[in-house]
């Protein structure tokens, strides 16, 4: 780059010092005589340094989720999922695709066959699509190139999120047709629903899953193995939700909203009596109505907070509970209609026998740092791409 000056900006939009940028790339030099190394040409430097920014954005975003595989050919979307490719000639954003994935994992014969239904008698993933083609039929936004734009509901909202936890785990591999069969059950969604949030929780977080063997009914086992990879560490991982009966679009459910509380306390020894080889993490859904406003006002949090201390304080002395790191969650589709746009999801995190975190110091979490990813990614890695990536 002759005649720039190596302490200006770099044009590549880093806001970094071209020497400190892609200057760097252009200074790359052989001490062997035999080696002939070429200037890198700036474009090269620049696109480079581009695709960083746009990884360390997306990771940013949405975590350490492998990046989405794309292309367009002769008027075509292709999508690779793990193994597979899919492909339309009707998928503008990645939400597109995603509502399509989502149908043909638990295939169209199974939802033509809850369609012909009476509404309430649909199975939960039938009912969110129903809310979902109303969405797509109301006024939108114009966003240029066939795309339109408006804010989803929570219907909508829990159908999109269940399609990018399936699509996460197949893109990694880990989607098993055990998994997608008791997805499809009514009476165990909730629970496979739950688990399959789960598991791409901490694919999100930079972890590896190593699912357990469910066949092996000589042991109680947790669900998972997550491996932490910055660190190598290794969790046993249990995830559990508590069920109620009723699902979103029943004319009523079996008793009052404001009667339904979070008791957990027998999930939490359930999860703690299983068989851990390593530390252990425990997920648990409360699955309540929403709470609007701060968090620590929640019902529910305060109810989990006396359970949690009753947990511990009649615990044998001879015998207590394993240590544990714990997650709350409460993802309350269930009890969201179609015309309120915030489902209300909200995550809180605790431990049990663990002395450290007693005194509630920030500072513990340097003792943790798979722990602490695990807890920044579950808050804020939310959300589901809406774009394909740049060609």
């Amino acid at each position: 780059m002759k005649g720039r000056n190596r302490n200006q900006p770099c044009s590549c939009g880093s806001g970094r010092k071209y020497k400190k940028c892609c200057g760097a790339l252009s200074s790359v030099r052989s001490n062997n005589p035999m080696i002939q190394v070429r200037t890198i040409p700036p474009e090269v430097q620049c696109a480079f340094v581009q695709h960083q920014l746009r990884e360390a954005e997306r990771e940013r975003k949405f975590g350490h989720v492998r990046p989405i595989i794309s292309m367009d050919h002769q008027g075509y979307k292709f999508v690779a999922v793990g193994h597979q490719l899919h492909y339309s000639k009707s998928w503008k954003t990645f939400h597109d695709f995603l509502w399509n994935y989502i149908a043909g994992v638990v295939t169209k014969e199974w939802g033509d066959a809850e369609l012909k239904k009476p509404f309430e008698e649909r199975h939960p993933i039938v009912q969110w699509y129903h809310y979902l083609c109303d969405f797509q039929r109301m006024p939108a936004r114009e966003e240029g190139g066939g795309i339109r734009s408006s804010i989803a509901t929570g219907p909508v909202m829990a159908y999109t999120a269940l399609a990018y936890d399936l699509y996460t785990l197949a893109h990694h591999a880990l989607l098993q047709a055990k998994l997608v069969k008791r997805l499809k059950v009514k009476d165990q969604f909730q629970g496979a629903r739950y688990e399959t949030y789960v598991s791409s929780a901490f694919v999100r977080a930079g972890f590896d899953v190593d699912l357990e063997d469910e066949g092996d009914a000589t042991t109680t086992h947790c669900e998972f193995t997550a491996s932490h990879k910055a660190t190598g560490l290794q969790y046993s991982v249990e995830a559990k939700s508590r069920h109620r009966p009723g699902f979103l679009g029943q004319p009523g459910l079996p008793q009052p909203l404001e009667e339904i509380e979070a008791d957990v306390y027998r999930l939490l020894q359930q999860a703690l009596r299983k068989k851990a080889a390593y530390d252990r993490v425990i997920f648990i859904d409360v699955n309540v109505p929403r709470h609007v406003g701060n968090l620590f006002e929640a019902e529910w949090l305060k109810k989990v907070g006396t359970q949690l201390d009753r947990l511990e304080e009649s615990q044998s002395p001879t015998n207590p509970w394993p240590p544990a790191f714990v997650f709350f969650t409460n993802h309350p589709y269930h009890y969201v209609g179609n015309d309120q746009s915030e489902p209300g999801k909200s995550a809180f995190f605790t431990t049990i026998n663990m002395p450290d975190f007693k005194q509630r110091n920030p500072e513990v979490f340097k003792k943790y740092p798979a722990i602490a990813e695990l807890l920044d990614s579950v808050i804020n890695h939310t959300a589901v791409p809406h774009e394909f990536p740049i060609a």
